[in-house]
């Protein structure tokens, strides 16, 4: 028997705009979309199921980095409160999602902060904020590289 499977509010897509990414994290930073992006990918990866996925997210702990934790969460649906997230503290940052069956992908940043010398006439807080809506529609070749571990 599947969790929750006569349930009306399982399995929902999760499909979120900037705007409510920066709602639910108080402002739009590239750390939270690229964890988004992550989030999402790797729940479609696997099967769109948020219960049989568990990320473990590395990275500083400190903020920009530890934004990533928060687009996770939104994108795929693995949170603190089902406890099926961890940080593990590092100096790269990196994700790795493990599958109930088994499955494991590492998502790593890609090349994207290329992209970010295109914003630096900005007011530092907006040319965040422009290359965060940015990387919200980058390909996700472009944002970052996923390997199938064994």
């Amino acid at each position: 028997m599947k969790w929750h499977e006569n349930c009306r509010y399982m399995e929902l897509p999760r499909e979120y705009s900037n705007e409510e990414l920066a709602k639910f994290h108080g402002h739009l930073g590239p750390f939270i979309v690229l964890g988004y992006r992550m989030g999402k990918f790797a729940l479609q990866y696997f099967d769109n199921d948020p219960f049989s996925l568990f990320a473990t997210v590395y990275c500083s702990g400190t903020t920009p980095e530890s934004c990533l934790l928060d687009g996770i969460q939104i994108g795929s649906g693995c949170t603190l409160g089902k406890r099926n997230i961890e940080l593990v503290t590092s100096s790269s940052a990196e994700v790795m999602f493990r599958h109930a069956d088994g499955r494991a992908i590492l998502i790593k940043p890609g090349d994207y902060v290329k992209h970010k010398s295109d914003y630096d006439s900005l007011d530092p807080e907006l040319a965040l904020e422009h290359f965060a809506e940015a990387m919200f529609s980058m390909d996700d070749l472009d944002l970052f590289v996923v390997t199938e571990l064994r």
